[in-house]
Formats: C-alpha cells, sequence, structure tokens
C-alpha cells in the first residue's frame, strides 16, 4: 500500500545528525533543565524564530517555510508562544548564526527569551540544515544541530529539531514524530485513518467499505489493532503498518470488542462475549485466549493497561451505571474509581502512570476528565463545549487528543493536559472518532 509508506517514512534513515552543541556548560546535560507545563497557571515562554538563512542564494523557497513550521511545532508543544515576525526589526538574512554575532539585548527588548537561528544549503536534491536555540536572557547557545538529508526531508529535519528543543528545557522529548489514529465515518462507513501529530498527512489504514472501529497502536508503532464487521459481525483484526498487510485475530461467537495491547508485549486485552456475557480476556498475538481478566454478571469493556502492564482500568456497570474500576493483576484486587456523575466511560492510563483520562456525562453533555488511578483528585478539562470523548494520551503525557462536536460533527482535537491549548486538527469532512496516539515512532 503506497500511501502507508508516505504515513511512515524510514525518518532515520534519511537523517543524519553529525553536530551537537550545548552552552550549558562543559559537563552539563539538558535534563538539568526542567519546566513543568503541566501546571494550570504555566505562563508560555515567548520565542522569536526568523526566517532561515538561505547559503545559496538562488534557494530562497525554505526561508520562511522552515521558520513557520518551527514555530508551529512548538506552539502546538503549549510550552512556547511564538512572536509575530512582522515585528522584527532586523532583516532574517543579516542575523547572524553564532552567540557573539546576536545582539540579544535588541531580542530582549522585542519581549523574546529565546531566539532560533537557522541556515540551509541545497545541492541538488540534498539539503544541510544547521538549527540553533538561544537563551536570549542568558546571552548563550542551549543546543545547536545540523542535519542533512534530502530536500524533501525537511519537514521530519523540523520536527526532529523541536523535539530536542523540549528535551533541552523539559528533560523529554516532545510528540513531533507521532502520529494519531482514528475512525473516519463518511455515509454509512468507518474506516481507520492515520494522520501526523498536526493532522496533517491523513492516509487510510482500512479500505473496507465496512464499519472499522477502536483503533490500537502496538507499543512499538508498527501495528494497529481494530474491530471490524467486514465478516459478519465484530472481530478484530490486526494490521501491519509497514507492508498494509491484513490478519484476523480473534472471531469468536459474540463480540469481540475493544483491543488494548499490553506495553511491551505483542499480548492484548480484549472485551469477548464467547460465553454470553461481555468480559476483559487476555489474548495472545496469535489470537488464543490466556485466561480471563475480568468476568462478572455485568457488562465489562474498554480495557486500558498501565504503563507497567501490572494494572488495568477498564468499564464496568456491576453497580448499575457505567463506571471506571481498576484491577490489580498481580493481588486480583478490584477497585472502583470513579463517583462523580452516573456515566463515565473510556479510561485511559497516562504514560507515566500517574493520571487516568475518561468521558464523563456532566451537565447533559459528555467531558473530558482525569483522575489519580486511586480515585482522588478528579480535574475537568472540557466544559460543555459540545460533546467530548474518547480521550487518548500523547507519549509524553503533555496532551489528550479526543474527539468533539464543539465545531459542528465530531473532529478530533487536542488540549494540553492543564486544560489550555485547545486545537482542532482534523478537518476532513464527515466525522472523526476514537482516537489513538501513536508511541513515538522510529525508535525516537
Amino acid at each position: 500500500m503506497k500511501s502507508l509508506t508516505r504515513c511512515f517514512p524510514r525518518i532515520t534513515m534519511a537523517l543524519l545528525a553529525i553536530c551537537l552543541c550545548c552552552a550549558w556548560g562543559a559537563n552539563a546535560s539538558a535534563q538539568d533543565v526542567y519546566i513543568d507545563i503541566t501546571q494550570p497557571n504555566f505562563q508560555r515562554l515567548p520565542i522569536a524564530i526568523p526566517d532561515f538563512k538561505y547559503l545559496t542564494p538562488t534557494q530562497t523557497q525554505l526561508a520562511n517555510q522552515t521558520a513557520l513550521m518551527l514555530g508551529n511545532d512548538l506552539d502546538y508543544s503549549g510550552l512556547f508562544r511564538p512572536l509575530d515576525s512582522r515585528g522584527f526589526l532586523q532583516n532574517p538574512q543579516e542575523i547572524g548564526m553564532t552567540q557573539n554575532d546576536i545582539n540579544f539585548m535588541e531580542w530582549r527588548r522585542f519581549g523574546a527569551e529565546f531566539l532560533v537561528r537557522g541556515a540551509y544549503q541545497i545541492q541538488g536534491n540534498s539539503l544541510k540544515l544547521e538549527m540553533r536555540l538561544f537563551d536570549v536572557v542568558a546571552n548563550r547557545m542551549i543546543i545547536g544541530k545540523v542535519y542533512e538529508g534530502q530536500v524533501q526531508d525537511w519537514p521530519a529535519m523540523i520536527h526532529r529539531f523541536a523535539d530536542e528543543i523540549l528535551f533541552a528545557l523539559t528533560g523529554e522529548r516532545g510528540v513531533f514524530g507521532t502520529k494519531i489514529a482514528f475512525v473516519q465515518v463518511q455515509g454509512k462507513q468507518k474506516e481507520i485513518y492515520v494522520v501526523d501529530f498536526d493532522g496533517s498527512n491523513p492516509v487510510p489504514v482500512t479500505r473496507d467499505n465496512s464499519l472499522a472501529l477502536s483503533p490500537s497502536w502496538s507499543s512499538d508503532g508498527t501495528k494497529l489493532a481494530y474491530v471490524s464487521y467486514k465478516d459478519k459481525g465484530p472481530k478484530i483484526f490486526i494490521t501491519n503498518l509497514a507492508d498494509g498487510s491484513q490478519r484476523l485475530l480473534i472471531g469468536s461467537a459474540g463480540l469481540n470488542i475493544s483491543p488494548a495491547w499490553r506495553p511491551n508485549s505483542q499480548d492484548l486485552a480484549v472485551t469477548l462475549s464467547k460465553d454470553g456475557n461481555p468480559d476483559i480476556y487476555l489474548v495472545s498475538s496469535s489470537g488464543a485466549i490466556m485466561r480471563p481478566l475480568v468476568q462478572s454478571w455485568a457488562i465489562n469493556v474498554s480495557p486500558s493497561w498501565s504503563p507497567d502492564g501490572s494494572k488495568l482500568a477498564y468499564v464496568s456497570n456491576e453497580t448499575g451505571s457505567p463506571q471506571i474500576y481498576v484491577l490489580d493483576l498481580g493481588s486480583g484486587r478490584q477497585q472502583r474509581i470513579t463517583f462523580s456523575g452516573d456515566y463515565n466511560t473510556s479510561p485511559r492510563w497516562s504514560p507515566k502512570g500517574d493520571w487516568i483520562a475518561y468521558s464523563g456525562l456532566a451537565g447533559g453533555t459528555h467531558n473530558i476528565f482525569i483522575i489519580r488511578p486511586d480515585g482522588s483528585q478528579v480535574r475537568q478539562l472540557t466544559h460543555g463545549e459540545g460533546s467530548n470523548e474518547s480521550p487518548t494520551w500523547s507519549p509524553d503525557g503533555r496532551m489528550l487528543a479526543f474527539s468533539s462536536t464543539r465545531q459542528g460533527g465530531p473532529a478530533i482535537w487536542v488540549l494540553l493536559m492543564n486544560g489550555g491549548g485547545m486545537r482542532r486538527v482534523t478537518n476532513l469532512g464527515g466525522s472523526q472518532q476514537m482516537p489513538d496516539w501513536s508511541p513515538r515512532l522510529g525508535g525516537r
């Protein structure tokens, strides 16, 4: 499937980082600096990103595009507030690239706390791109990198440097090499699609002309499990994203739904009704039922693993209405953790294991909440702007994607876990539902 090749480029082969400079000190590392952007009172850091310098006078086409994409990435992260380049006093082609050539006082007067300088050179189909991040307040360079690759690889280079900036300031890389899978609804058909983290480059994963639901990424990002009705009733399939091949995982009698890969494993938690009642089972990569995980007279669905695979969040109506529960696989202890609201569904464990996101019915509409795994500290992140459902965490745990009707039909939106930074990421027509955010891809 050619489209999948475009969706999952071999970035590690296309890019070569050949220079790394760090100005925190000779023996300092990026991990020495941490900025917590998840706090509700966090103020974004103003950053100036002038157009990049073109080192070949005839190759001017990327000067603005590169700066604009990097600004969009950093704005998306919730860490930075890119400044309007129309107010910059100098010609970007005349601004220096080194610490000694930069007038830090002038950038401070403009309101910048950080500055990015970039320069590139194109020779035939080859591109050499250099980027540096400066601390304007401290008058010093933080990081510098040079990437080499093909000209068409420049967006991947920009995303990679944006990740490096996040790593330098927070101790953890961003999400700029990740993707989001979701259900694309067009008429009576539902197919699985994948887009880049910002909603660009939509690619269909299934073309079954049927109903495909509940995409779930494997831990290594190479496969998606999903539910399909193409073979008379809901069955769980797995698609290999490298070659587009698909295979049946399990199709027992009754329901086969809610696939969830166990972290760092090829096993999955799934909901089956083979014995009459929807219960949660552990299934191997070959489709063999290994053992039951949650069994009761109630309906048990929507499993979500803790990052270490030792616990499972899920939905059960054993107390009358759908609520979130947590199962400790070691002890077998089951604990109900939601008590506010009478309809709580779609739990998703955060990558760091410190929160569980879910969709709860509040004020007559569905909203996104987060809660500690022990049931404490409930926080409401959306507040009645349409119906908000199916939350999924970014791999850095700083953001949540979800489906919302706040501008009409369901679309995928993203917000920071502090409730800010709301933005729409899909504009495809039809409806977009049930998102699942990928892990970091390509070994990043």
